[in-house]
């Protein structure tokens, strides 16, 4: 009996020990670095405008035969449903550039938050994808962009 019990208080300080892990809220994006690329600042301009509710922001930094497709009425009705089915959004965080030769597909994480039925808080993230191609003497392009 002393031997099981031994091995019970074993276990538990042995889960104690290792059962939490503490995950800090993400903060907003920090400051692009000084060597930031064109396809860099104009994701992060896009995803400011996207978090601002900057319609007029987010459609000037598209191409024009993308602004007559995606206008401001469309940025409008599609953030709507957006933040109606996952949230508000309240920060974003750069992961990777995917390597193509010709285009490059950005992936950026946005955490959105809103309250449930009780009124608890609930987080959510989703990946946006933003394409962008390089137009020459340093100026960059929106492609086309995304919720993955």
């Amino acid at each position: 009996m002393k031997h099981f019990l031994s091995v019970i208080a074993v276990m538990t300080a042995v889960l104690a020990l290792t059962g939490c892990t503490v995950i800090r809220e993400m903060p907003m994006e920090q400051a692009l670095p000084k060597d930031a690329t064109p396809e860099m600042k104009l994701c992060r301009s896009l995803l400011e405008a996207f978090l601002k509710n900057d319609a007029a922001g987010f459609v000037a930094q598209l191409p024009e035969d993308t602004r007559e497709q995606f206008d401001m009425r469309k940025f409008t009705f599609t953030r709507d449903y957006i933040v109606s089915t996952m949230g508000q959004p309240i920060s974003y965080q750069y992961l990777t550039t995917l390597e193509f030769v010709t285009l490059s597909p950005h992936i950026w994480k946005i955490r959105f938050e809103r309250k449930d039925k009780k009124g608890n808080i609930i987080h959510s993230e989703a990946l946006f994808r933003i394409i962008t191609g390089d137009v020459g003497q340093g100026k960059a392009a929106v492609i086309g962009f995304n919720f993955l």
